[in-house]
């Protein structure tokens, strides 16, 4: 019984099994080589739009926050603000549009105030004392003139006295004549001689005078530099007043809290009788709204492009789609390490206020370059964070690692080449005359056989 049931069971093996093929018999069809089209590197000009996510800022924001321990004494009245229901006139507050120079809040410091007082008095003590020593200075010229006036006396008396001793001489002499011959007695001589020495007396003091009279003068001229002195010195503590009385009148203008530019207030963080003080942080915020700073970041592969003057628009979603134009205004001039990107900024005028700072806006900037090698993009395959090519090569479609550059609706602009086996090594550029495969590219491998279309035959 055991044996039948293991030929039944040989039996039905066998039957399971495949014939085999008889000698000669044909092989399955080969699919033969992979039919492509190819494309060829060519030089065009290449127009494309540089488009990133935008952010939009004020040109200018400032806080402004107090230099000294105050209270607030007022807040400045906003004629345009919202009127509360039986409460008082409105204020400064946020949402307000300020002007450049306007007065947003006053702040009281009665120490400055008292210290200006102070200071004006001292100008004013400084100046008379100054007054007082040009008044000097005329006198002083009085008493030079006067004692000049003495010299001349002096000198004048001199000459006289000078005079009076060669007459007295003269006569002296004569009577000593008259009295070798008789003519005259010793009596006489001795009348003439006493007058020769009383000349001879009053011309010695008519020389004191004249010495006495230049000492005095010499005295009045010294007296006279010592009160220009005084004069230069009255002057300089008057300019040091002055410099003293402008520093605390300066300190006193941080008592009022003004807009530094046209704007808008974006904060307020005070009210009346506030105690404020320099660490208390901002207690208004001004931002400039009519002109915008909208910033973005460029990638690295374009952001030669991206420079100063390049034309740009800005489109707001948020606002229909209205697009902005402008020019790239300025860029960081050096690229992010961690992003490869370069930040720009584009200047935008706001004439009507329709566009709010924080608004998300798209920033396009329209790039050219005149001479492009570029492929079609169906040429290039995106896979593993690079690119790829397939290039004809003897019959078969050899894998490329390229370098891509800008790109427009069909073309994408072509640098360099490495066969996708290798990891390094040098790029080599292409030429224009490479057969590289056009679309279809999922369905290649490297080393693929492939066929070219057959051209069709000329009419």
């Amino acid at each position: 019984m055991r044996r039948l049931r293991w030929l039944v069971l040989a039996a039905a093996v066998g039957c399971n099994r495949s014939a085999p093929a008889p000698a000669g018999a044909a092989s399955p069809a080969d699919p033969g080589p992979v039919k492509v089209k190819v494309a060829s590197p060519k030089r065009q000009p290449l127009q494309w739009v540089i488009e990133q996510p935008g952010t939009v800022e004020p040109f200018e924001v400032t806080p402004l926050v107090a230099k000294f321990p105050a209270y607030v004494k007022a807040l400045a009245p906003d004629p345009t603000g919202a009127q509360l229901p039986g409460g008082p006139p409105p204020v400064v507050d946020i949402g307000s549009e300020v002007a450049a120079g306007q007065l947003l809040a006053t702040l009281d410091i009665p120490e400055l105030d008292a210290e200006a007082a102070e200071r004006t008095a001292t100008v004013a003590r400084a100046t008379a004392e100054q007054k007082q020593a040009e008044l000097e200075r005329g006198v002083a010229d009085a008493q030079v003139a006067a004692a000049e006036a003495m010299v001349k006396d002096a000198e004048a008396g001199s000459v006289r006295a000078d005079a009076d001793v060669v007459r007295w001489k003269a006569e002296l002499d004569q009577v000593n004549a008259q009295i070798m011959g008789g003519v005259a007695d010793a009596q006489t001589r001795n009348v003439y001689t006493r007058n020769l020495d009383s000349a001879k007396a009053a011309k010695a003091e008519a020389e004191a005078k004249v010495a006495t009279a230049k000492a005095m003068v010499l005295e009045r001229v010294a007296r006279k530099a010592r009160v220009e002195a005084d004069i230069e010195a009255a002057a300089a503590r008057v300019k040091v007043a002055q410099a003293d009385a402008a520093r605390v009148e300066s300190l006193r203008s941080y008592a009022t809290i003004s807009a530094p530019f046209p704007g808008v207030v974006t904060a307020r963080n005070v009210n009346t009788r506030t105690f404020v003080q320099p660490t208390s942080g901002p207690l208004f915020t001004v931002a400039r709204v009519d002109v915008l700073r909208v910033f973005a970041d460029i990638p690295e592969v374009n952001a030669d492009k991206a420079g100063p003057g390049a034309p740009a628009v800005v489109r707001v979603p948020a606002l229909a789609g209205r697009e902005y134009p402008g020019t790239v205004t300025r860029t960081a001039r050096s690229l992010s390490p961690e992003s490869r990107t370069l930040r720009v900024e584009v200047d935008v005028v706001n004439a009507d206020r329709a566009l709010a700072p924080g608004t998300y806006a798209v920033v396009q900037i329209r790039a050219s370059a005149a001479d492009a090698l570029v492929l079609p993009n169906a040429c290039v395959l995106a896979a593993d964070e690079t690119h790829y090519a397939f290039l004809v090569e003897d019959g078969k479609a050899v894998k490329y690692r390229v370098q891509l550059g800008r790109s427009d609706a069909g073309s994408i602009q072509v640098f360099g080449r490495r066969k996708a086996t290798l990891t390094s090594g040098p790029w080599a550029p292409f030429t224009g005359s490479e057969q590289v495969v056009d679309g279809n590219l999922g369905a290649l491998a490297d080393g693929t056989a492939v066929a070219l279309p057959t051209p069709s035959p000329a009419p």
